[in-house]
């Protein structure tokens, strides 16, 4: 059964079952009560009839009185007798007729012996062949308690009665025969059609409003039905509309994570989300800052919605995200409390994430939003959104520190002999493209190994890595610098001729020359660095050739002195080497 169908019956079905019920108990009740109250009524007739019985005695009396002036043996006495006698029982009649009138009635005199006194619904004349009462239970019981009660089909009236009767402790008939004074039993009767009528017409009001009523729920469980359903279409349109949306959030909360975790730098990162991002949350202005590794300083790396209000750079002491590690909102509970970062207070709320990943927090993600703006609707996105931001800005993070401990060597900071190697490859296929020049410079520090022996392995670290600033100092942007292993550098000078690395590695050989070397308030002494220096192609034509030339060229700086920079000197065999090339080439 649907369910429109159900809101129909059932208030229908509970109605018939709640009418049929209240029906039966209303008649059920009104039958007692009317046949309670006809009863009381009865009684009432009854007492104030033998209230009226009194007089009754009265005529006795004076009936008496009449025999007592007459002389008791006559024949005309008896006469008397029987006349007193017929007038009190006249008496009774007119008494049981007027009462009669004053309602549906039928009273009765009758004394304790049984015999109808007067009645009501027969005249006079037909008293004498009335059948003896005695045998009527009302009679019975109020002869015996005062009272009696019963219910009975009358064949006289052809109709159920109610008979009452009372019996009265004062007024009483003297019978003729027996000279017995006895006591006179008022009984009053009604017939019990009244109840019936009574009780017909109330069910029939009862069933007629019954019926309104259920035609009354028929309708408005028909009209409820059928807002009903048009409530449950518009919400399940309204569902199907937010399924839509969400479904659509969720494919671009993928997309986002797809990216992002195919980004292999933060810029290409903050360029994604900035892309992303609004389209996810269209109301607000957002932006991200990353932690640096010193943890002393926030830099934005991306933001969209507009001109941002907040600063390029601040401590972490300034945001309150950060300060009570969770979400900080601008306006929460109606306390205003803006972090320090904002170069201008914005007029709108503004919401501060920290980005965690692994438990660690390597960044803020940051929105300003409007004040009426439904927080429930949005956060579970914006807390999708950080967890997504914080597991790819930890990633690429790990990926950058891994590649830079790959191709780096971690006492100096300068690329190691791998990295070397590699950007090697990519000067030589360059070189050969646009037909230029590599300078390979290989660079050694003079008598090193003395000096570690005579300050220890400490202070000889501390000499290497004040010799690869001096060497990162002294070089061009476009030079890489890489540590050949031990106290030995070699410098790669992409598009660089024989005289131009000559006057760099001079540059280098100055720089060092001038470094004051301490450690823990100790003097170091000076240092000096010997330079060997070969160029591709003229001195070979393979990188590994020029390595291994310029490394000769060093031994050879060595020997004149140290302290100097030499450049390889091309053998009969290089020449035959660049001869054969050119033979080749042509």
């Amino acid at each position: 059964m649907r369910t429109q169908q159900k809101i129909v019956v059932i208030p229908l079905a509970v109605m018939l079952l709640v009418s049929t019920f209240t029906i039966v108990t209303i008649e059920q009740y009104l039958q007692s009560h009317l046949i309670e109250r006809n009863v009381k009524e009865l009684k009432l007739l009854a007492t104030a009839s033998l209230e009226s019985v009194k007089t009754v005695e009265a005529l006795e009396s004076m009936a008496d009185g009449h025999m007592d002036s007459h002389d008791e043996s006559t024949e005309g006495a008896h006469a008397d007798d029987g006349h007193n006698e017929d007038h009190i029982i006249q008496a009774f009649q007119r008494l049981a007729e007027n009462f009669a009138h004053a309602g549906d009635f039928r009273v009765t005199y009758i004394d304790a012996t049984g015999k109808v006194l007067g009645d009501s619904d027969i005249t006079f004349d037909q008293l004498g062949y009335v059948e003896n009462h005695a045998d009527r239970p009302e009679v019975q019981a109020a002869l015996k308690v005062g009272r009696g009660m019963s219910e009975r089909f009358s064949e006289t009236l052809n109709t159920s009665m109610m008979y009452v009767a009372v019996r009265s402790n004062e007024a009483h008939y003297t019978d003729e025969n027996s000279s017995l004074a006895h006591p006179i039993i008022a009984r009053v009767a009604r017939s019990q059609d009244s109840v019936s009528e009574a009780l017909h017409e109330l069910r029939e009001a009862l069933f007629f409003t019954g019926g309104i009523s259920l035609l009354v729920v028929l309708f408005l469980g028909l009209l409820g039905a059928r807002v009903l359903n048009r409530a449950v279409s518009a919400e399940h349109q309204l569902l199907e509309k937010r399924v839509e949306a969400r479904t659509i959030e969720i494919s671009i909360l993928q997309t986002l994570g797809g990216l992002l975790n195919a980004c292999s730098t933060l810029e290409e990162a903050g360029e994604v989300m900035n892309s992303v991002i609004p389209k996810l949350l269209p109301e607000l202005r957002g932006s991200i800052s990353i932690i640096k590794s010193s943890r002393n300083r926030l830099d934005r790396i991306t933001d969209w919605g507009g001109e941002w209000p907040g600063t390029e750079r601040f401590s972490p002491s300034e945001c309150w995200a950060l300060r009570k590690g969770h979400q900080h909102f601008s306006t929460e509970h109606g306390i205003e409390t803006y972090c320090r970062h904002w170069v201008e207070t914005p007029d709108q709320q503004t919401l501060c994430i920290p980005l965690l990943a692994q438990g660690e927090t390597i960044g803020v993600l940051h929105f300003i939003m409007p004040l009426d703006l439904k927080i429930d609707h949005y956060q579970g996105m914006w807390n999708a959104i950080a967890e997504q931001i914080g597991l790819t800005l930890a990633n690429i993070q790990l990926r950058d520190s891994l590649r830079e401990q790959a191709i780096r060597d971690p006492l100096t900071g300068l690329f190691n002999r791998r990295y070397m190697l590699e950007a090697l490859d990519q000067a030589h296929s360059r070189a050969e493209r646009t037909g230029s020049d590599i300078a390979v410079m290989m660079i050694d520090l003079d008598h090193f190994k003395l000096f570690n022996d005579n300050f220890g392995h400490d202070a000889g670290d501390h000499v290497l890595k004040a010799v690869s600033q001096a060497l990162k100092d002294s070089l061009r942007q476009e030079d890489i610098a890489c540590r050949y292993g031990g106290e030995e550098f070699c410098v790669v000078c992409p598009s660089t001729s024989e005289l131009q690395a000559a006057q760099i590695a001079e540059r280098i050989c100055k720089s060092i020359r001038k470094l004051e070397l301490s450690l823990n308030q100790l003097s170091l002494g000076t240092v000096t660095t010997s330079i060997g220096i070969a160029v591709y192609p003229h001195h070979a034509a393979t990188m590994e050739d020029v390595i291994r030339i310029a490394d000769e060229a060093l031994y050879l700086a060595k020997q004149n002195g140290r302290d100097r920079a030499e450049i390889a000197v091309l053998t009969d065999n290089s020449v035959a080497e660049e001869q054969a090339k050119s033979v080749e080439t042509a």
